[in-house]
């Protein structure tokens, strides 16, 4: 097994405070990395409790990305989630009260932990009590149905399974039926992670490996993301929001120039943390 570690940011003053769990990106070096701890600092400063997971090991980079590596990544997740929400009383926070956040590839740790919560104990993580569904969940420039080429050995492995994964990541029917969540993204306008479709007839093509039914690409189709021959983040991000609303939940997307960054959004995002903490 692998120790991975957790950081707290504590607000000064008396809560009890609305709990954050803020995973960070894949491209860091570790969870204090300038884009977590940025957002971490603003918003313990406005009230929140914020732990900040190391959930993945770095060195060496998790690359090629398997199955297994990916349900360690939903495991890790769900385990941050737990151990936050358990000793966050401790430290003046409410974890009735909790909020996801996540940066990059962090962003699909945070979605994994609210859509699938674990019901069962995780295996060598701190604390056997389990996460609680949680209140909202803030996405920042991540992708939702693993189209980046970082995920195409997983699919080459064993393509059924990590099909199954974008089901879990993507479809309302694997969502926990009790899940209540209030959902906000933002992404680049520059279009982080983007990607040429290629021949969309090609049923070997990576987009018809990741959409087996072809629903994907129709729900693109009908936002109009496919029109300039390409997949990414903004794309992404757009396709979950409508999922999530035609199920029924609240879900927005902002789009901002500039690049792939929570530097110079940091108010907006702390925003969207407090509006995701509001019952």
């Amino acid at each position: 097994g692998v120790e991975l570690h957790m950081d707290v940011f504590v607000p000064a003053g008396d809560g009890p405070w609305p709990v954050v769990v803020a995973f960070h990106g894949l491209d860091s070096n570790a969870n204090d990395e300038l884009s977590t701890v940025a957002v971490a600092e603003a918003a313990a400063t406005e009230g929140m409790l914020v732990f900040t997971p190391t959930w993945i090991v770095l060195d060496p980079p998790p690359f090629p990305i398997t199955v297994d590596t990916f349900r360690g990544f939903t495991a890790a997740a769900n385990c941050a989630v737990a151990f936050a929400q358990e000793i966050a009383p401790d430290l003046g926070g409410d974890p009735s009260t909790t909020v996801l956040h996540g940066f990059s590839g962090g962003a699909g740790a945070a979605l994994l932990a609210a859509v699938e919560p674990t019901d069962t104990t995780i295996a060598g993580c701190e604390t056997d009590t389990l996460p609680t569904l949680v209140n909202g969940v803030v996405l920042g420039d991540g992708e939702y149905f693993l189209h980046s080429t970082n995920f195409d050995s997983a699919f080459e492995a064993d393509l059924e399974a990590t099909q199954a994964e974008v089901a879990f990541m993507n479809e309302a029917t694997y969502w926990p039926s009790s899940m209540r969540a209030k959902f906000f993204m933002w992404v680049a306008t520059s279009g982080t992670g983007s990607r040429e479709i290629g021949d969309p007839s090609d049923e070997s093509g990576w987009l018809a490996l990741r959409d087996p039914d072809g629903s994907i690409r129709a729900d693109l189709e009908r936002l109009n993301q496919l029109e300039d021959g390409i997949i990414s983040n903004v794309d992404s991000a757009q396709l979950l929001a409508l999922r999530l609303t035609e199920a029924g939940f609240e879900a927005t997307v902002d789009e901002y120039p500039g690049g792939h960054t929570t530097l110079d959004k940091l108010p907006q995002i702390v925003g969207y943390l407090k509006a995701a903490a509001t019952r």
